[in-house]
């Protein structure tokens, strides 16, 4: 267990932080991790697990590096009763708090970062075990309990300003971004449903559409060129998260699942979030954001509830709605 209870009150100037979750899941962290950030407004933060995701939150968070939680070093705070390499204590040197982010608390992993030299080290829960309380909640709640009485608010990706040319865009554009694909086929709409409504609302409100294709999406891709190649769309197919982001900003509307892009729509500032959730549970990982919509089909989450019982009526009443109530972006 935790030799300590609350955070240090003083002196901390660079925290380690790790966190091997995917795209979703770090966002999903920044919140708290920003709240810990204005607590100690000195401190630097080293983000250990994907480096591409981490380099999302460069300038968001004082984020000094990312490391990869993937290389062989790492491997010593897992081997229980054996040293210390002098590799990896000379890499966790210098940390003032260690802060790890997993599903469930791990006292001997715990006990080899203070080993390797860590001053402190505290659990943050990445997500929850069961039960419906969203992850930001759970982590607010998590750091109450350490004595860090910060409220985690939204948090807004700081983006590279980059011209309307450069992401393919004239400047009036008012863009619908499409992602049609996630983790798992179950937590994806009908791809025929997401067709419809981009025809119908780049007709009525004269959107110009982007389908945003990553490896989800490899084997839809073929289908999916063919039908936006007919209506004139553009399909995105892999591009850097960064880029992505930018894109996203730019969007007067999304569009997607229970899928870590979702989560980058609404961290880098889209106009309106729209989120379809079939079997899993959006009182637990819906993005998080003031401007965040969910639409569920009926029932209960669970492998029983499915998106193909969400008719696109319901999903096009929805974004007519917030289309008519808003006018074109300013900027």
């Amino acid at each position: 267990m935790e030799t300590f209870q609350h955070f240090p009150s003083q002196g901390v100037k660079k925290i380690l932080v790790w966190h091997q979750g995917g795209l979703g899941d770090v966002l999903l962290a920044a919140p708290a991790l920003a709240a810990v950030s204005r607590s100690f407004p000195a401190a630097r933060f080293i983000g250990v697990g994907q480096p591409r995701l981490w380099r999302l939150l460069d300038g968001t968070l004082p984020l000094e590096e990312a490391w990869d939680s993937g290389e062989a070093l790492w491997a010593g705070l897992y081997q229980e009763g054996q040293d210390i390499s002098p590799r990896l204590a000379e890499r966790l040197a210098g940390m003032d708090l260690a802060l790890v982010m997993s599903p469930r608390q791990r006292p001997p992993f715990l006990a080899r970062l203070r080993q390797g030299g860590v001053s402190q080290v505290v659990w943050l829960p990445s997500f929850p075990e069961g039960g419906s309380e969203h992850v930001v909640t759970l982590q607010a709640r998590r750091l109450e309990e350490l004595g860090l009485r910060e409220v985690p608010v939204p948090v807004r990706l700081r983006l590279e300003t980059v011209s309307s040319e450069d992401l393919g865009l004239d400047f009036g554009d008012r863009v619908l971004v499409l992602a049609p694909g996630s983790g798992h086929p179950a937590k994806n709409w009908p791809l025929p449903h997401y067709y419809e409504l981009a025809r119908t609302l780049a007709w009525d409100a004269g959107l110009k559409v982007v389908w945003l294709a990553g490896p989800a999406e490899e084997g839809l891709l073929p289908y999916l060129e063919g039908l936006a190649a007919a209506q004139g769309q553009e399909v995105w197919v892999q591009e850097p998260l960064e880029r992505v982001a930018r894109l996203l900003a730019r969007s007067e509307i999304f569009l997607g699942g229970d899928s870590g892009i979702s989560h980058l729509a609404a961290a880098a500032g889209a106009r309106r979030v729209v989120v379809l959730y079939g079997p899993t549970d959006p009182r637990v990982w819906a993005p998080w954001g003031e401007q965040v919509t969910v639409l569920t089909p009926p029932g209960e989450p669970g492998p029983a509830r499915s998106l193909a019982d969400l008719p696109t009526a319901a999903v096009l009443e929805e974004m007519r709605r917030f289309l008519s109530a808003t006018g074109p972006r300013t900027s």
